[in-house]
């Protein structure tokens, strides 16, 4: 999750840049590039990470299970995963 978040600010930066790219003129083909870049990736890689994540339909439909993290026999964490022969 987190080199996905340094992936998109990358992009997002190298949008900015590209957007920067102006020498007193309009260049519009880096100003699109620059928002392409900037704005269309990052949200592309965003579905991506949240399209993995299970939903309330997959929970419903018994795909998933949840996990609990114990500590000295108490719970402290839970989490919901998909089953191993889902997704």
């Amino acid at each position: 999750m987190t080199l996905y978040i340094i992936i998109i600010i990358v992009f997002m930066l190298i949008g900015w840049i590209l957007t920067l790219i102006d020498n007193g003129e309009r260049n519009f083909p880096y100003g699109l590039i620059g928002a392409l870049i900037g704005v269309a990736i990052p949200a592309g890689l965003l579905i991506g990470v949240i399209d993995g994540q299970p939903k309330a339909m997959d929970v419903y439909q018994g795909k998933t299970t949840l996990e609990i993290t114990y500590k000295d026999g108490i719970p402290v964490d839970s989490i919901v995963v998909f089953k191993d022969n889902e997704k």
